[in-house]
């Protein structure tokens, strides 16, 4: 399973004066008579005083990578390792089925902000099914929990459970850094193509943060 990752990208352009400005030639051209001297403009009134920040940047904050996937409804109970994007732009995802990967561009669970992604293949040449197999079987309101290394853990509940054509994947919204905050969990599903051995489907599951 490859799940295509197009993540959204922010280019800021500062356009400077790089070139002179062209002189005025032809009709309007400035004249060569000398311009008036303008009197000195008054000084300033005093102005109120404004509060001096300081000017230290603050530290960014350093992600917790998760280690752990816990959905005792569906009995998973998977390694999750950080990784990254392929050459071919897809999300990388270990090889075998029985260890989940992180997006570890994105946010972590205890990001106050952004959704965090988990993926997984639903199998895999010499290797059994996939505990991922078994996300079409949650329901809303189905738990969701993922450790750090340290034992700190945070808690999801199942919003939806959402078949995509791999055509049709939400791939901004299911990345998106800001204005949410889920879980997705995401494999393969769907029809199964011998001829390409693909899967027609995702499976995307978003679970909601618990209090």
């Amino acid at each position: 399973m490859k799940t295509r990752l197009i993540a959204p990208m922010v280019l800021v352009l500062a356009l400077a004066a790089c070139a002179p400005a062209p002189s005025p030639s032809g009709a309007g051209a400035a004249s060569s008579s000398p311009t008036p001297t303008a009197s000195p403009a008054p000084a300033p009134a005093p102005t109120v005083d404004v509060p001096i920040v300081a000017t230290t940047p603050q530290a960014a904050r350093a992600a917790v990578p998760p280690v752990r996937v816990r959905i005792a409804q569906i009995e998973v109970d998977m390694q999750v390792i950080p990784v990254g994007v392929e050459p071919g732009g897809f999300m990388e995802l270990p090889v075998d089925p029985a260890t989940a990967g992180w997006y570890e561009f994105g946010p972590d669970p205890w990001s106050a902000d952004g959704n965090t992604v988990i993926s997984a293949h639903i199998d895999a040449p010499q290797y059994p099914i996939g505990p991922f197999a078994r996300l079409r079987d949650l329901t809303q309101g189905n738990e969701v929990v993922v450790a750090a290394a340290d034992g700190t853990e945070a808690r999801y509940s199942v919003a939806s459970v959402t078949y995509y054509p791999k055509q049709e994947l939400p791939v901004e919204e299911i990345f998106a850094r800001s204005g949410t905050r889920a879980l997705v969990l995401i494999t393969c599903g769907g029809a199964f193509d011998s001829s390409t051995g693909r899967y027609a489907d995702n499976v995307v599951v978003v679970a909601q943060p618990l209090a």
